[in-house]
């Protein structure tokens, strides 16, 4: 069974539940874990088989980014890659669109990150590439990375349209990869997609803050953002 995980921000006792009822699962959880240690990983993963996209919140500080890239666990983030996933060829898209890369439909300013650090300023390259904040932001290359490969599922953290502030490009994506289904966070609200006449010939489901689908996209849990 494989189940997609909404963005946590840093709390996972909601997914335990479903963890420990249930045998064979694979979770997927589709950005902005916001992690300090790797902790909640190695329990998690205790019961399950976890795989993960970062999110935009997974380099607003030096930890969460150390937890997802600096750590073991680099091998289970998504990112421009597809890997078959009990019988399913998944595809991630980490991170988010930026101004200063790349906001569709607008052309990029950049390229690939090699490109943007040839035309930043020194004192702004962080560790010998990018700035911390544009590690999670998505270039050109990301796209080029994927678009010649073929999945069933594709998953990022951005949405695709017909979400009122989705991205056309990504469902361009996802017809050239011939997808069936596209997860999607980053947007709290489980947007309700089903009473949309789409012309795709594939399904959208956007799993909210702290939500849990299967691979279906029926939901096992809509989770509220009432933080303050």
């Amino acid at each position: 069974m494989i189940l997609f995980a909404g963005d946590p921000h840093g709390s996972y006792d909601h997914l335990y539940p479903f963890l420990q009822e249930r045998k064979n699962v694979a979770l997927v959880i589709l950005g902005d874990l916001q992690l300090t240690t790797v902790s909640e990983l190695e329990k998690l993963a205790q019961h399950c088989d976890l795989w993960f996209i970062h999110g935009n919140h997974d380099s607003k500080t030096v930890a969460a980014f150390e937890v997802i890239w600096q750590t073991e666990w680099k091998s289970r983030n998504l990112h421009c890659r597809v890997v078959e996933i009990q019988g399913k060829r998944i595809a991630g898209l980490g991170g988010v669109f930026r101004g200063q890369i790349w906001m569709p439909p607008n052309k990029p300013l950049f390229y690939d990150p090699i490109h943007y650090c040839q035309y930043c300023p020194q004192e702004k390259i962080w560790r010998g590439g990018v700035p911390l904040r544009h590690r999670t932001s998505i270039f050109p290359s990301d796209f080029e990375a994927l678009e010649e490969q073929q999945a069933d599922i594709l998953i990022c953290h951005e949405a695709p349209k017909p979400h009122p502030t989705g991205f056309s490009v990504i469902n361009q994506l996802a017809r050239k990869m011939g997808v069936q289904h596209i997860f999607h966070g980053h947007h709290h609200d489980n947007f309700d997609y089903n009473n949309l006449s789409l012309k795709n010939t594939y399904k959208v489901t956007n799993v909210g803050f702290r939500s849990l689908c299967d691979v279906e996209g029926n939901y096992l849990l809509l989770g509220v953002d009432d933080r303050e």
